[in-house]
């Protein structure tokens, strides 16, 4: 129901809004065969069972939707780049919003590293990256 890891310290969930597994089969539904037939895997992304279960793959898109927290965000951002598929997608969500410079921050880092993931654009707040 909420999107922060545990241990956190910002508060909170910043959002205001729970997170709903209806909701989100909905949007998906939108797109089409695609979408409905998405994996989500509802869980934290620092939980070893959650990367368990998601780790049988790669991914064509990855959406980063976390804590917000710069150590957070730079923990998903390795992740992702594990897990994404060459040519794969890594969409940054509230990137470059004010309320969480920790985004902004934690990418910069992982952008100044040895990394596949290249920097396509940014589309009011979400940040997209390319793995090669």
């Amino acid at each position: 129901g909420l999107q922060l890891q545990p241990g956190t310290t910002e508060g909170a969930d910043p959002t205001g809004v729970p997170v709903r597994g209806s909701a989100v089969r909905t949007n998906l539904g939108l797109v089409g065969a695609a979408g409905v037939a998405a994996r989500v895997q509802q869980g934290f992304s620092e939980d070893p069972e959650v990367r368990a279960l998601v780790a049988d793959r790669s991914y064509g898109v990855i959406i980063v939707d976390g804590d917000h927290s710069a150590a957070g965000v730079a923990a998903d951002l390795e992740w992702a780049e594990q897990i994404v598929a060459p040519g794969g997608i890594v969409v940054l969500d509230d990137f470059g919003h004010p309320k969480w410079p920790g985004i902004k921050e934690a990418y910069e880092k992982h952008m100044a590293t040895d990394t596949r993931l290249k920097y396509l654009g940014q589309v009011a707040n979400s940040g997209y990256l390319r793995a090669a």
